[in-house]
């Protein structure tokens, strides 16, 4: 399964929040807007995972991140429901294990 487009995620995004509040069933929602009803079913996949954080639709999302001249404690970095806080000091060769491990799973 590849990532969709940015444009055909929303697309994908606004027709499963609209039969999540339409009442429909899936078939009623697909015969009613001509979806292919296997075609809906890997939205929605999509969609329920990157609701867990164990995917995303569009592919990986970057953030704007915002450098500072004060000293920090450290730093956070979440990816999806797992958080990763990184301190003076760290051991750099752990941090690169960690990394691959939850690229694995992204």
């Amino acid at each position: 399964m590849g990532r969709l487009s940015p444009l055909r995620a929303k697309q994908c995004r606004q027709h499963v929040e609209s039969y999540r509040s339409s009442g429909l069933t899936r078939k009623a929602y697909c015969e009613k807007n001509q979806i292919k009803e296997s075609t809906f079913g890997y939205w929605c996949k999509k969609m329920k995972r990157a609701e867990k954080g164990l995917d995303t639709v569009t592919g990986p999302m970057w953030i704007p991140l915002q450098v500072s001249d004060e000293r920090s404690a450290g730093i956070g970095i979440r990816f999806g429901n797992i958080t990763l806080e990184i301190k003076p000091g760290f051991d750099k060769t752990l941090l690169v294990e960690l990394l691959r491990a939850i690229g694995a799973l992204c």
